[in-house]
């Protein structure tokens, strides 16, 4: 074992290599904590983003299928038409936010059809770009 180092005044203390090592340390774990907060954070901010999408494009497919199918008909611009013209929405279904919500129907025969509801919302491309929340169902008469 090593001797301890001793001062000329007789006292004992820590060594500069032992100190910037000890401070190396504690910045690399102070580094972690913080790159892990910001992560979860942002995780979470998507993670709502995400059940806002689903909620609103939930709400507007359940809208569809209580309609009489005779009077269902497309919402947005179709075909392939610019997706842009769609008013922004936020998520309680207001104009003004970041979220596009449109829908198309498509015959499944006489009585039956097929509600396709999709939400998108534009992100920063270094954070995924465009996203979108896709809910289908098919519908029969007046209501379900």
């Amino acid at each position: 074992m090593r001797k301890p180092v001793y001062r000329r005044d007789g006292l004992y203390g820590f060594t500069l290599i032992e100190l910037m090592i000890a401070m190396a340390i504690l910045s690399i774990s102070t580094m972690a904590a913080v790159s892990l907060h910001f992560g979860t954070a942002r995780n979470n901010t998507n993670g709502n983003i995400i059940t806002q999408a689903n909620m609103l494009a939930k709400t507007q497919l359940e809208t569809l299928k209580n309609l009489n199918i005779t009077a269902l008909g497309q919402g947005g611009p179709f075909p392939n038409a610019d997706l842009s013209s769609i008013p922004l929405i936020s998520p309680d279904g207001q104009n003004g936010g970041i979220f596009r919500r449109y829908w198309t129907i498509e015959n499944l025969g006489t009585d039956a059809r097929r509600i396709t509801v999709t939400v998108e919302w534009g992100r920063i491309r270094m954070l995924g770009g465009q996203r979108h929340v896709v809910i289908s169902s098919n519908t029969k008469g007046n209501g379900v």
